[in-house]
């Protein structure tokens, strides 16, 4: 089930289960340690993630407000890939940034192996390549219509 929540809503047994995703994607698998994981935005973002039964994040997303009619999806993973569970959680997630957030820009910082991966949802690269924490990586953006 994908879940949409503000992170009052999230309860501690989810964060910490989401940051434990984060976590494991994110500095243990692709060593990233130059940038923070955890920021001020975690407080005031849509965190949008697909678990199974027992509670464990299969993919995640958190959206968040830029401007008026834009918005930004980041810290974009998957714990079990070759699924669908990411494409799932991020047409979750566009969906979240035009109904919740009144977006009709959406834009992410894409890595580069990646690309592709957003192009099928809508992206455009829009800005790249550029170092973001050591990786490699492409600016991406989205625009839509006002009506849904």
């Amino acid at each position: 089930m994908v879940h949409v929540l503000t992170f009052p809503e999230l309860g501690s047994d989810r964060l910490f289960r989401i940051m434990a995703a984060r976590s494991r994607v994110f500095i243990m698998e692709q060593r990233i340690t130059a940038c923070p994981d955890l920021d001020e935005v975690d407080l005031h973002c849509l965190h949008v993630f697909m678990d199974n039964d027992a509670g464990e994040i299969l993919a995640y997303a958190r959206c968040f407000s830029e401007e008026p009619g834009k918005a930004h999806i980041g810290r974009v993973l998957t714990t079990v890939r070759e699924k669908g569970y990411g494409v799932r959680v991020m047409k979750e997630a566009i969906r979240a940034c035009r109904e919740r957030l009144g977006a009709t820009e959406i834009a992410l910082s894409s890595q580069e192996q990646v690309v592709g991966f957003y192009e099928k949802l809508g992206f455009s690269v829009v800005s790249g390549p550029y170092d973001e924490c050591g990786i490699r990586h492409y600016g991406m953006i989205a625009e839509f219509l006002l009506s849904l």
